[in-house]
């Protein structure tokens, strides 16, 4: 005889009894079809259970999925009040305020400051060129590379959807206080050092897969 099996089945028979002792408010019939089901709907919510935990998200994935969201929201409040601007592509923004900040440098140099592939990059740098927002001249140590600055334009431009910009902003920071936003703005800012600094050592794809999957291993 399987003594352990019998002690579990008794186990079990001791637990419907418990939870069906009061017949009125019972979901159970007190007999073995009762019991039966009562097993089967154990088993259905331990499997419940078991699922809920293997899908269970982690602190760090709920804080990647924001990021993820909040990213959409501020496209979707920008793309609705910036229609009509030039810098309807968000990315016109930040290319020409990098430039206007941190002075003239080369087109890779501005596709890495601003957190661009370099395909992708190119086509916004050629963009603004049209837009006469950047000027474009030979480099005079690197005859390869190209040296981008921004034009008196590109500034004007900048200073004319300054309001429009702000009001984004604003709408962006939803209902956070000023103590509020100088702490999240403190954690961004390091979340931000961080990942700059990754990406001026990891030079291709293959460097970030490697450091995605060894990140604090």
């Amino acid at each position: 005889m399987n003594h352990k099996l019998l002690i579990d089945f008794m186990h079990l028979l001791f637990e419907f009894e418990k939870e069906t002792s009061d017949e009125l408010f019972s979901m159970y019939a007190p007999n073995i079809t009762g019991f039966k089901q009562w097993v089967r709907d154990k088993q259905d919510q331990q499997e419940e259970k078991e699922n809920q935990e293997e899908l269970k998200v982690t602190i760090e994935q709920d804080i990647a999925l924001s990021f993820f969201k909040l990213a959409n929201y501020a496209k979707m409040y920008w793309r609705s009040h910036m229609m009509e601007s030039p810098f309807f592509m968000h990315d016109n923004l930040i290319f020409l305020t990098n430039l206007w900040v941190h002075g003239e440098m080369t087109k890779m140099e501005l596709i890495r400051k601003s957190t661009q592939e370099k395909p992708t990059g190119m086509q916004i740098i050629n963009r603004l060129i049209e837009l006469n927002f950047v000027l474009q001249k030979d480099s005079e140590t690197d005859k390869r590379s190209k040296i981008v600055e921004i034009t008196a334009l590109g500034q004007l431009e900048l200073v004319r959807n300054k309001p429009e910009i702000q009001q984004i902003a604003q709408v962006i920071n939803g209902n956070l206080k000023t103590d509020e936003k100088k702490k999240l703005f403190q954690l961004l800012s390091n979340l931000n050092h961080f990942h700059e600094e990754v990406f001026s050592e990891a030079k291709s794809k293959e460097d970030l897969v490697f450091l995605i999957v060894n990140h604090q291993k």
